[in-house]
């Protein structure tokens, strides 16, 4: 099968590899949709932890069950799914405190083990989920930056009520303003790039703007809820100001790993701020393949390419432009599809 390996940062190639077989309680599946995010970026560029290389890299991906191992039931050859890549132990403590992104044994899908930029993957079959005709691959590849949005709501106990600001509408901001807004909350978003708050607006957001003081917000904060989607430090300083009494600050952007940020311990204490940090998927991904169906007809609108596997370069270029919200390859097509 060709897939994509990272041999060292900023250095790829397409490569032929042995069709993946099957173990004990195992799946394969043929990648039909495979997306990348701010996380693969950093694993590009080799600034991120858990990484060595050569790596195939890909962790957001659907597609159609090519072959079953001994042992696994409730799955057929043919099945539509998505899969949680990250594979967890299920004994240590935080297994046991359902936190599987924590797990003391984790490895996960693309990340550092063979993932989904490749014609096929094999998963722990117990981490699939299988989809309803309603949905697609493209969509099912949707399903693991969804879940990383419902695990940060979770992890911020975020109300049914309030306001929340998001700093960057990426993939991940834009899945946020439309979970907090099925939750009940109002949300604005801060974005640079006009194109992108054109997409929230038309999404909900009730305000966009470039930068807080673009939103007329002053140095005392209003929202119960700040979220970045960003990982700007410059985003992340802001935001901190933004946040009224005893509101919740949610780290969701990708920062620099030696990066770092001054902040007033006194304004910690006194006003009662939480600072909440949430990485990966946790036990989220069930749900959000659950809440797929009545969210997919929003969050199809945020696949702006769609790319074969041998135009990775044009798809890292799509990455850093303000026109690409989610770019997605398709390893099993040989050239560029409308």
């Amino acid at each position: 099968m060709r897939a994509l390996e990272l041999q060292a940062p900023n250095r790829y190639r397409i490569i032929e590899l042995p069709d993946p077989e099957p173990g004990p309680g195992e799946i394969v599946i043929e990648v039909d949709a495979s997306g990348i995010c701010g996380t693969d970026l950093r694993i590009v560029e080799g600034d991120y932890g858990h990484i060595s290389f050569p790596l195939v890299i890909g962790h957001e991906f659907g597609g159609r069950v090519s072959s079953i191992g001994d042992g696994v039931s409730g799955l057929a050859v043919g099945d539509l799914v998505g899969a949680d890549p990250n594979i967890y132990c299920g004994n240590c403590e935080w297994c046991n405190k359902r936190a599987f992104n924590l797990c003391a044994n984790w490895s996960a899908v693309g990340i550092n083990r063979t993932g989904a930029l490749a014609e096929k993957v094999v998963v722990p079959a117990r981490l699939a989920v299988r989809l309803p005709a309603s949905l697609d691959p493209e969509t099912a590849a949707l399903i693991e930056p969804l879940s990383c949005v419902l695990h940060a709501m979770d992890r911020a106990d975020v109300a049914s009520e309030g306001s929340m600001l998001v700093y960057g509408a990426g993939a991940i901001g834009l899945m946020a303003l439309v979970v907090a807004r099925s939750r009940g909350l109002t949300v604005s978003v801060i974005e640079p790039h006009e194109q992108r708050q054109a997409v929230a607006a038309g999404l909900g957001a009730v305000a966009t703007a470039g930068d807080a003081a673009g939103l007329g917000l002053g140095a005392d904060g209003k929202f119960d809820y700040v979220l970045d989607a960003s990982g700007a430090l410059p985003a992340i300083a802001e935001g901190l100001g933004q946040l009224r009494t005893r509101g919740t600050f949610i780290q969701m952007g990708v920062a620099p790993t030696a990066a770092t940020l001054p902040f007033s311990p006194y304004y910690l204490y006194e006003r009662e701020w939480r600072i909440i940090g949430s990485n990966s998927v946790a036990d989220c991904y069930e749900a959000a393949a659950e809440a797929m169906p009545e969210l997919a007809e929003q969050l199809r609108v945020l696949i702006t390419h769609r790319l074969p596997l041998e135009d990775f370069d044009e798809a890292l270029r799509a990455m850093a432009s303000p026109d690409a919200i989610k770019v997605h390859l398709h390893p099993n097509e040989g050239s560029s599809n409308p």
